[in-house]
């Protein structure tokens, strides 16, 4: 017995011991007792929805026991969150009153009450600004807090003016010390909050550009770290679009703004990271992707953080141009860049493409081959060689044997059967040799031939009919 009592009263020492970690209780024993009714009484009210009641136990909490626990704030910030939202819909369907209300006092009376409903989500709102204010000064955490405060601000002061310039400086400061932990939802409400300025005339072009380098690096980290971890960069990639098109809403971006304003500083400094990912940008963003400029920020780019998808566009650009050593080189550089079978297949066949536009099919197959390898379900590929086949015809016949100058389309048929191209595959068969020229040259259906020229491989006798 004195063995259970006694470990029962282990176990209440550790209970009342976790119970207390992270809570500064007052020393009063009485105001203590207070503290503790009022705590359950807004934490329970809280948790069951009915803010308003735990509003008079938040605010003795507040007053008496400031630094007793974060979840104060916390749950002070669900309140007045709530409230501010309320008020906010409120505003809404107030602000609509005033329009459609008749001149004279109906419109009069309707003006009235907006402003109560825009006076009183301002000050809700202006409680749960403080809320986490007060959060950040007592229980520290500021780059998390900041990120919580900024949005709400956003949320509820984007359209009152007379905040703007205090909403921006909150989010450039979020942005200083968030580094890839900002969250996503504050990287488009960050640009707009810059167009409102910019719309305000309250920050410049230069102003606007560095903020943007700012979300840009904050995007890239984000990234990078999905990357890491094998995450899906799907939603950041959406962000970054938006983010992108807002920009050219308050900034003229085009070819000749790039060109004249940009350009002479790539020259002079082209080891400028920002400038040259703001190029680079630009450039897409302006569809100026044909103008030389964009190939040599790219390529400096690419020199810079190389990656496989601008290594891919660099190489597409350069086989465009007929520039293949240049397109050998970029897509080599983007085969080294990815470990994914897929994507190490498709740059295969893009250099295929590459060594059949240089007239060297020996070459290309084996490109196309290594796609096979890399995929085996890239059906391009096996198309690809097919087409090699089908049309070496004129180099490969020697006009005597008629059967055996028409195996090469035997040989296409069959990498077209791979491909799964019914359409390709009907066109080769036309050309397989007809049954009277098996006769005629003492062939039979079914046998084992060469192909040779540089195709050098065997297939199984056909006919066409």
């Amino acid at each position: 017995m004195k063995k259970i009592i006694g470990t029962f009263a282990l176990l209440v020492v550790i209970m009342n011991a976790n119970a207390q970690k992270g809570w500064k209780w007052p020393e009063d024993s009485a105001t203590k007792v207070k503290a503790e009714e009022m705590n359950v009484i807004q934490s329970d009210a809280v948790k069951m929805g009915d803010y308003k009641a735990a509003v008079p136990a938040l605010n003795w909490l507040i007053t008496h026991a400031s630094d007793l626990n974060k979840s104060l704030y916390i749950n002070g910030s669900k309140v007045y969150d709530s409230f501010a939202k309320t008020a906010q819909a409120e505003e809404k369907v107030a602000k609509a009153a005033v329009k459609s209300a008749a001149a004279g006092a109906d419109k009069e009376a309707a003006e009235v009450v907006y402003q109560e409903k825009f006076a009183a989500r301002g000050a809700y709102a202006d409680t749960l600004m403080w809320m986490y204010d007060q959060r950040i000064e007592i229980f520290g955490d500021k780059p998390n807090v900041l990120n919580r405060k900024v949005f709400k601000a956003y949320k509820y002061y984007i359209r009152d003016y007379s905040k703007s310039e205090w909403l921006l400086e909150m989010f450039d400061e979020a942005f200083d010390i968030g580094g890839d932990k900002i969250p996503d939802a504050n990287l488009v409400a960050y640009i707009n909050v810059i167009k409102v300025n910019a719309k305000l005339k309250k920050i410049d072009e230069d102003a606007i550009l560095d903020r943007y380098d700012k979300l840009s690096e904050v995007i890239d980290k984000k990234m990078a770290k999905n990357n890491a971890a094998s995450k899906s960069n799907e939603k950041v990639v959406k962000y970054k679009g938006m983010i992108d098109n807002i920009l050219t809403e308050i900034v003229d971006i085009n070819c000749e703004f790039v060109e004249t304003n940009m350009a002479p500083k790539f020259d002079e400094n082209p080891e400028d990271i920002k400038l040259v990912k703001r190029m680079f940008t630009f450039m897409l963003s302006g569809k100026c992707t044909d103008s030389p400029l964009f190939i040599s920020v790219a390529k400096q780019l690419q020199k810079m953080e190389p990656d496989f998808g601008l290594a891919k566009v660099i190489a597409t650009k350069c086989l465009a141009s007929k520039d293949f050593a240049c397109a050998l080189d970029y897509y080599n550089q983007a085969l080294e860049l990815t470990e994914d079978g897929a994507s190490k297949s498709d740059i295969y066949v893009s250099q295929g493409r590459v060594y059949k536009a240089q007239k060297n099919k020996a070459k290309a197959r084996a490109m196309f081959s290594n796609a096979i390898a890399a995929n085996p379900a890239n059906k391009d590929a096996y198309s690809a060689i097919g087409d090699l086949y089908y049309y070496s015809v004129g180099e490969c016949q020697e006009k005597v044997d008629m059967v055996k100058d028409r195996l090469v389309y035997i040989a296409a048929y069959d990498m077209y059967s791979k491909a799964g191209d019914s359409k390709k595959m009907a066109t080769s068969k036309e050309q397989f040799p007809s049954k009277e020229e098996l006769f005629n040259g003492d062939y039979t259906v079914g046998q084992t031939l060469s192909v040779g020229c540089w195709i050098n491989k065997t297939v199984v006798l056909q006919t066409r009919d």
